[in-house]
């Protein structure tokens, strides 16, 4: 009797490891990941008509204003998805200026990008407006600005208020109207979708990145 209450318990034993090892299995493979499900008018808004694109990469437009509070807010959490993103996807920067507002850092961002510098140029208005409260609708300030972050002064004025920045000022106005955007910050995919961040939970934008991410691969 005990080598078969033995060999019971050893057989019990057994199927409780292997009633185990499946219920985990099952346990993680339920656990895992599953594809979103997107709803228009909840996670995204279609764009209509869609805007041409011309990346051979998926495209994700971000619109955002150098005064908005959300736009400062969520540009660390841009930043670093960007860092993480930049190989699969065509990520760019569309400022915009509302219709009450000067344009001047805008100017100040698209004269930076003649010298490949926007990225920097784009941090420090944030920082100058929020954080250190410069008036970045003065050429002054912004003079004062470009030279702290060592531009040559008279050629960064010069871009300023040239033809070139000018130009690239009115096509962003055009090409946030042409996405219907009414709100800053706001994501654009493909020319297709338009995401709102302030929609989403920004201290958790995991869900929101996942959004964009399913959508660019439609």
């Amino acid at each position: 009797m005990n080598g078969s209450g033995s060999l019971r318990r050893c057989s019990l034993l057994v199927g409780l490891l292997l009633a185990w090892l499946v219920g985990g299995g099952l346990m993680s493979s339920a656990g895992a990941a599953e594809p979103l499900v997107l709803k228009a008018g909840v996670d995204y808004e279609p764009i209509v008509p869609p805007v041409p694109v011309t990346s051979a990469k998926p495209e994700v437009v971000e619109v955002f204003n150098f005064k908005c509070p959300h736009c400062e807010q969520f540009h660390p959490a841009m930043n670093a998805w960007t860092e993480k993103m930049k190989a699969r996807f065509e990520i760019k920067s569309l400022p915009i200026a509302f219709t009450n507002q000067s344009d001047q850092p805008v100017r100040a961002f698209y004269a930076a990008q003649f010298f490949g510098r926007e990225a920097e140029m784009k941090h420090a208005l944030f920082n100058a407006h929020f954080a250190d409260h410069v008036n970045i609708d003065s050429p002054q300030e912004l003079a004062f600005l470009a030279e702290g972050m060592k531009f040559d002064a008279a050629a960064f004025q010069n871009h300023m208020s040239s033809f070139g920045v000018q130009s690239k000022v009115a096509q962003g106005r055009a090409q946030a109207q042409a996405y219907g955007v009414t709100g800053t910050p706001t994501l654009v995919i493909n020319g297709r979708y338009r995401v709102s961040p302030g929609k989403h939970d920004q201290g958790k934008t995991e869900r929101l990145f996942a959004i964009v991410e399913t959508l660019a691969a439609q």
